[in-house]
């Protein structure tokens, strides 16, 4: 599968399962065009999760960890930092007391 085809499945996904989770109304996600939004409102802080099509990789910028590149891994079928750190992961659990 080529890389925006993985790109738009992925962020569309964590988009909609965000939004699921999110029980309280305690964010405002917007996912268009390659670019993923999450506005935590209680504090303004905002992440940015974007594809970027020059490397092949997902950039993830976080008002928590900072910025960070994810790959996707054909094997283990996820986005994966040097790190080796799940991008989806990385992003549940830093929005956890958000998404109660």
């Amino acid at each position: 599968m080529q890389f925006s085809v993985l790109c738009e499945e992925f962020l569309d996904n964590l988009a909609q399962d965000l939004e699921i989770m999110d029980k309280q109304s305690n964010l405002e996600i917007e996912y268009s065009d390659g670019v993923l939004n999450i506005l935590i409102i209680e504090s303004g802080k905002m992440y940015v999760i974007n594809r970027n099509s020059g490397n092949q990789k997902i950039w993830f910028s976080s008002p928590f960890s900072g910025t960070d590149y994810f790959a996707f891994d054909q094997q283990k079928k996820q986005w994966l930092s040097a790190k080796d750190i799940d991008l989806s992961s990385k992003l549940i659990a830093e929005l956890k007391d958000y998404l109660t």
